[in-house]
Order: C-alpha cells, then sequence, then structure tokens
C-alpha cells in the first residue's frame, strides 16, 4: 500500500475526510485548464500528480522529493506514462529549464523544511511569469489542532497511524494560545528537517505574501469554519510579472 492510500483509506472517518478533502479541491483549484508542464515539490509518491495527469489536467511534469522510496514509487506509477521525470531537489537543474513550468504544486511540504523561503525561490525559479502555485499545508494551531489530535488519538486506537503527542501545557498554548513559540518542537528548535508539531501556518502565509500574489485562500474540509475548525489551508497564487 502506497503512502497516498494509506492516509486515504486507514485511520478513521475524520483523518480520512481530511486528507480526501484536501487532495479533491487541490484539484479543483488547479481548475480546468491543462498546463504544459507542471513541478509538484514534495511530489511524494505521486499519487496527486497522476490525478492531475488522469484528469487532464498537466501534460508532463516534474516531481521533486528527498525520499528515495518516494521517487521509486513515483517512478513505478509513471512507468507506462511518458513526459513526467523524479528527482531531488539538487537535481531539477539537471531536469528542466528556468521559467519553464506554468503549474507549480507544493502540497504539506513547506511545514516540513528548515527554509520554506529557499524553497520557495527554488520554485519561482522554474515558474513562467503570470504561473499558477498552488500550495497547502496543515493547520497546526489555534482550535483546529484539539480536534486533530483526538482523531489522531483514536485514529492511532485502531492501528499505527502515527502522530506526535503534546503535553497539556503545550496543547493549552498552541490550542487555545495561538502559540506555538513557547514550548520545544523541531520548529522551535530551527531544526533542518521539521515535523507538524510547533507549526504556524501564518509564517508561511507572510512569506508568500511577499514573493507571489495570493489570489484566493481555500481551508478544507469545512470552509465555513474558516482557520478556527479546519484541517488544511491552500493557497492558490500567482508568479508576479
Amino acid at each position: 500500500m502506497s503512502y497516498s492510500q494509506r492516509i486515504l483509506q486507514q485511520g478513521n472517518h475524520l483523518t480520512r475526510l481530511a486528507h480526501r478533502s484536501r487532495f479533491g479541491t487541490i484539484l479543483e483549484a488547479i481548475g480546468s485548464t491543462q498546463y504544459t508542464q507542471a513541478l509538484d515539490y514534495g511530489c511524494g509518491d505521486g499519487w496527486l500528480l497522476k490525478m492531475a495527469y488522469e484528469q487532464n489536467l498537466v501534460k508532463q511534469g516534474v516531481g521533486v522529493d528527498i525520499d528515495w522510496d518516494m521517487l521509486s514509487a513515483c517512478k513505478d506509477l509513471f512507468a507506462d506514462i511518458p513526459g513526467f521525470q523524479f528527482c531531488q531537489p539538487h537535481e531539477l537543474s539537471e531536469k528542466i529549464s528556468p521559467k519553464s513550468c506554468d503549474l507549480i504544486i507544493c502540497t504539506e511540504t513547506l511545514e516540513h523544511v528548515g527554509e520554506p523561503d529557499k524553497v520557495l525561490e527554488q520554485m519561482l525559479r522554474y515558474s513562467k511569469p503570470g504561473a499558477k502555485i498552488v500550495i497547502s499545508v496543515p493547520i497546526e494551531i489555534g482550535p483546529s489542532l484539539f480536534f486533530k489530535q483526538v482523531g489522531r488519538y483514536i485514529a492511532n486506537r485502531k492501528g499505527n497511524y502515527g502522530y506526535e503527542r503534546y503535553q497539556l501545557g503545550e496543547l493549552f498554548a498552541a490550542s487555545v494560545l495561538w502559540d506555538t513559540n513557547s514550548f520545544p518542537s523541531s520548529h522551535s528548535l530551527n531544526k533542518p528537517l521539521r515535523s507538524h508539531k510547533g507549526f504556524d501556518y501564518r509564517k508561511i502565509q507572510k512569506l508568500l505574501q511577499q514573493k507571489v500574489t495570493i489570489e484566493r485562500r481555500i481551508l478544507t474540509p469545512l470552509p465555513w469554519f474558516g482557520s478556527l475548525l479546519n484541517s488544511t489551508i491552500i493557497w492558490i497564487c500567482s508568479v508576479k510579472n
């Protein structure tokens, strides 16, 4: 079972709803235009890029990930589909030319990197002027975090779902006070590879406001509750000309 199949099929109803809603919303956000070349930065096992291809949203593309196992899964998934390449970030310049992509996808990735500004700069290096950028990150702060932790706890009891635990004081600080800086986490300790714990999506939003034009903001799976009770935030952006 692939990574994407695991998160979409295992866990409990709440976790499956969150992941399926994210995938569906991102595909809808890409729109109905067929893009000439897509860059999926943090492509995982290639599931999202494959769905975009099957829905005739992308003609060809490049998937980037740091995990060799994920890249191997991508190559297997696209074995019979020409026009797609997969590599690690440092190999990207060998695969495509600067300013050659009209669609950039980056889902559930920026929360895991130590320097998201540099990752965004690399994505922009390969973006055509006016290119569409779809970025998503988890909401791990505010009341949403409390309900996500409950859902993760229940999912983990049913199987080896896995999640990061918070001390009671840490959970209060993050979910009630909206403060992720007052307790130790990979984000507060500035580690190069980071986890969900201690992540604040608002920092990514500030970064995007500096670098691209944010055209739309979507929250899933319950958009009418805003950032209070949702799992994921998705930004639909365009590259400044």
